[in-house]
């Protein structure tokens, strides 16, 4: 009976100390896990910067969004640069407002039409070539004349209504052309459709922005989208045209995307089910909003970024990412193993009939 109590205590030794060693496995790939999720940016080493958009067609006194892309010595992109680090920007006409961070940065365009730069420079901080060290930007400041026209201008409404009693505003070769809902708007210059023609342009919210029904996922669209349609001069719709040049469209950043502005781009949603990016920025004009150049329409335009969108899963009143929950769960197991382990060797030293309920059940055979 004693070699069997010897074998028992050996035994309920050997699996406390196993409960020990593995908690202790666990609390340290636990730790070391979160850790590792946590990278510092200490030491980052810039190889490039690069424009996110270098080239802009802004008009006269406009407010935008200039960013740029800052890559290290590995090409990894890096959002945010140490405190120590800054970039210096500068520009030969307008006014800048440059970010704590220093990537990112806001420009006034120059009052007078024309083409200037704006340089943003990493100085001594940057390990690449001198091209590499600096990013530009080309701004092209449009002229903001009025539209002349050479004898008097073909008669034309002003608006147009079809039979379900729907608006449109008429855009004319020899005048602008503008729409403005209350957060979206449409910017023409002259002679945006052909002399003698005339067109009927609506605006308006198309609900919520979705990723059903794309056939090819490369963006995630977010907020709300926005159709724009047209109808000839004689109230029926047309499905495709193309203006004289582009016409600016501008519609709110979504919420969900105020984190990621320098990818926030204009996508728009053609009818064979996929996504095309036009021409677009982020600007200031006085909240914020993403503006893009088209010269096709009808469109239906949203905003967002480059991407696949996240599987969407059944709500569960809340959920952590899988790593963080692997860890999460590394770090109570190995918790709960080590309480055990322990729990285990007290209970093995404590004094023979101490109590009668803990008398081992081979004593009783």
């Amino acid at each position: 009976m004693n070699e069997i109590r010897a074998k028992a205590t050996v035994l309920r030794s050997l699996l406390a100390w196993i409960s020990v060693a593995a908690g202790l496995v666990l609390l340290v790939w636990g730790v070391g896990g979160a850790a590792y999720a946590q990278p510092s940016e200490d030491g980052v080493m810039i190889q490039e910067i690069k424009p996110v958009v270098p080239v802009l067609n802004l008009g006269r006194g406009d407010r935008v969004l200039l960013w740029v892309t800052v890559l290290d010595s590995d090409g990894v992109e890096h959002q945010s640069l140490p405190s120590a680090v800054d970039l210096i920007w500068s520009a030969t006409h307008g006014e800048l407002e440059v970010f704590y961070d220093t990537t990112r940065a806001i420009h006034v365009a120059s009052r007078s039409p024309g083409n200037y730069t704006v340089t943003v420079s990493a100085g001594s901080e940057c390990i690449g070539e001198a091209a590499e060290c600096t990013a530009t930007f080309t701004i092209r400041v449009r002229t903001g004349g009025g539209c002349h026209w050479l004898g008097i201008p073909p008669a034309a409404p002003t608006t147009l209504i079809d039979a379900e009693g729907i608006e449109y505003e008429v855009f004319k070769p020899w005048r602008k052309g503008r729409i403005e809902g209350s957060d979206f708007r449409i910017l023409t210059g002259c002679r945006v459709v052909p002399e003698g023609e005339y067109i009927g342009v609506r605006m308006f919210q198309n609900g919520p922005a979705s990723n059903a029904g794309m056939s090819h996922h490369t963006y995630t669209l977010s907020g709300n989208q926005y159709k724009i349609s047209i109808v000839d001069a004689e109230v029926k719709p047309i499905t495709s045209y193309t203006l004289n040049h582009d016409v600016e469209v501008c519609i709110p950043v979504p919420d969900e995307l105020r984190s990621k502005l320098s990818s926030t781009v204009m996508v728009n949603k053609n009818d064979d089910g996929t996504l095309t990016e036009i021409s677009s920025s982020v600007r200031i004009s006085p909240s914020l909003i993403v503006c893009g150049y088209t010269s096709t329409l009808p469109a239906t335009l949203a905003a967002g970024v480059p991407g696949t969108p996240p599987e969407t899963l059944p709500a569960t009143g809340g959920a952590v990412p899988v790593s963080q929950g692997i860890i999460a769960w590394a770090l109570l197991v190995g918790v709960a193993l080590i309480a055990t382990g322990t729990f285990a060797s007290t209970y093995r030293h404590r004094p023979h009939g101490a109590s009668d309920k803990t008398k081992s059940v081979f004593e009783k055979r």
